[in-house]
């Protein structure tokens, strides 16, 4: 056997080894605990989760915990958790819709003060679904807050488009947080993107309490 087959034998070993682990990450469900709110007082938060693969949510369950927050999870049905809907995800973020169908429980935003928005990252912008879930909604001058987990980046052009969302549906776009989970074949581990969750919004805390009270 050449040294050029045995290069090419290698390199298509290593493809597929990739492709498969591009296909778990991107079809497989990453399981979290249950959250359940650490105290019974009512909660001045809401921390609003869309997550296809679980990552996202796993990092809005640590928001909420931190908050002593509500969490409502939003569903929805044009992005299953298989390739199709990775496709679809894929082709809508490109196209920069803003709509799609969602499932996820009534719920009356007048009651918080803050709203987190938690959303992956889907071609450099939020994921459709939350925009869909801000342009259906009436934030009755609420404060809102965008935060966002990715393995690439985000274009401020499009934070600033969704804020300009916000502010069109009555809500006071605050701030964003981005969190880089790392690269499709080098992932942090939960606890370590909890942990710079944790630690993110810790410092912006202070702040936040000064305009929240």
């Amino acid at each position: 056997m050449s040294k050029w087959m045995i290069i090419l034998a290698i390199f298509s070993v290593v493809a597929i080894i990739a492709g498969y682990h591009y296909y778990r990450t991107q079809t497989h469900w990453v399981a979290s605990d249950d959250y359940k709110k650490p105290s019974e007082n009512q909660a001045q938060t809401l921390v609003v989760s869309y997550s296809r693969t679980g990552n996202t949510e796993a990092a809005a369950k640590e928001a909420a915990k931190f908050f002593d927050a509500d969490l409502i999870t939003i569903q929805a049905p044009a992005y299953i958790n298989d390739l199709s809907g990775l496709k679809q995800a894929s082709d809508d973020a490109m196209a920069e819709l803003e709509t799609t169908d969602l499932i996820h429980e009534p719920i009356d935003l007048q009651q918080y003060d803050l709203i987190i928005l938690s959303t992956p990252t889907w071609w450099f912008r939020p994921a459709v679904p939350m925009w869909a879930f801000v342009n259906s909604q009436q934030f009755y001058g609420k404060k809102v807050f965008l935060m966002m987990t990715g393995n690439s980046r985000y274009e401020p052009a499009m934070i600033e488009k969704f804020a300009d969302r916000v502010t069109a549906q009555n809500g006071e776009y605050l701030d964003m947080l981005f969190v880089q989970r790392g690269r499709i074949f080098w992932q942090k581990s939960k606890q370590e993107v909890n942990a710079e969750v944790s630690d993110a919004l810790s410092q912006l805390n202070q702040k936040w309490e000064d305009i929240l009270n």
